[in-house]
């Protein structure tokens, strides 16, 4: 039989935690920095966080909401700003072994669950009722999972080879989608992302502003929008009369959550 690696032996052989880890103390320690670039007079974030119609103390209160929100949107960005090129690539090639291997091994264990009927209710020949409500349950809530990983899968089958500008694209999609709604200009978006780089100084030769749009913005929010038309298509597979809805509601919650987990890198 083929010996299919448990979760825990998987994140043993990647150490995806050390990164995880990573990702957070570099934001705690650079948190002051980047609200400081975003604060400051240069920065164009300030012409579209205030309010001429408001009074100045309130213009301040929603000063600081929308740059608090901008820079929670850039913890993973922040990590990503601060190493090398070859570093980014080698994070991002890591955890989507580590997610692929993840999502390989837990779906073939559930298809050798579901490929046997029998488990947990043997059959016998004089047994008239060999049916158990509760394993079909199970059964039903195995689907479910499965369907979740299969889907995934096959989205990681069309991901483009990563390189050290992945782990900026795919972090700074949310990003990027934020400032399109609070309405700022595609100039100001680029100046934005072009003194954040300057601040941090990001390893990239390819710093001027046609480049940023192209090589950054673009495909982050192509990336972005794409996860959520697959969110949507996903959730509406996942209906089952056989479960009822609190239950469904609980399931489908932790499918969403396996998908921000993996699509992060």
């Amino acid at each position: 039989m083929k010996k299919l690696l448990t979760t825990e032996q998987i994140r043993e052989q990647y150490d995806p935690d050390s990164i995880l880890k990573d990702i957070e103390k570099f934001y705690e320690m650079n948190l002051e920095k980047l609200i400081s670039c975003l604060k400051n007079q240069k920065s164009p974030l300030r012409n579209y966080s205030a309010n001429n119609q408001i009074s100045f103390l309130e213009s301040r209160k929603k000063d600081d909401v929308i740059i608090n929100k901008v820079a929670s949107l850039l913890k993973d960005t922040i990590y990503f700003m601060m190493l090398s090129k070859k570093e980014r690539t080698n994070t991002t090639q890591r955890m989507r072994r580590y997610y692929s291997t993840m999502l390989k091994h837990q779906s073939e264990r559930i298809n050798m669950f579901l490929d046997d009927p029998e488990i947990g209710a043997p059959r016998h020949s004089i047994d008239s009722n060999s049916k158990h409500k509760a394993m079909s349950q199970v059964r039903n809530i195995l689907s479910i999972i499965q369907k979740s990983l299969n889907h995934e899968k096959k989205c990681r089958v069309s991901l483009a080879r990563s390189g050290y500008l992945t782990g900026l694209q795919i972090s700074m999609g949310k990003f990027f989608f934020y400032l399109n709604k609070i309405g700022m200009s595609q100039k100001d978006q680029i100046s934005l992302v072009q003194n954040l780089f300057d601040d941090f100084d990001v390893d990239w030769d390819e710093g001027d502003r046609e480049n940023i749009k192209l090589s950054l913005q673009k495909p982050a929010l192509e990336y972005f929008k794409k996860n959520q038309s697959d969110l949507q298509q996903l959730s509406g597979e996942l209906f089952s009369s056989s479960i009822n809805d609190a239950l469904l509601s609980n399931l489908i919650d932790h499918v969403l959550l396996l998908n921000r987990r993996v699509r992060r890198f």
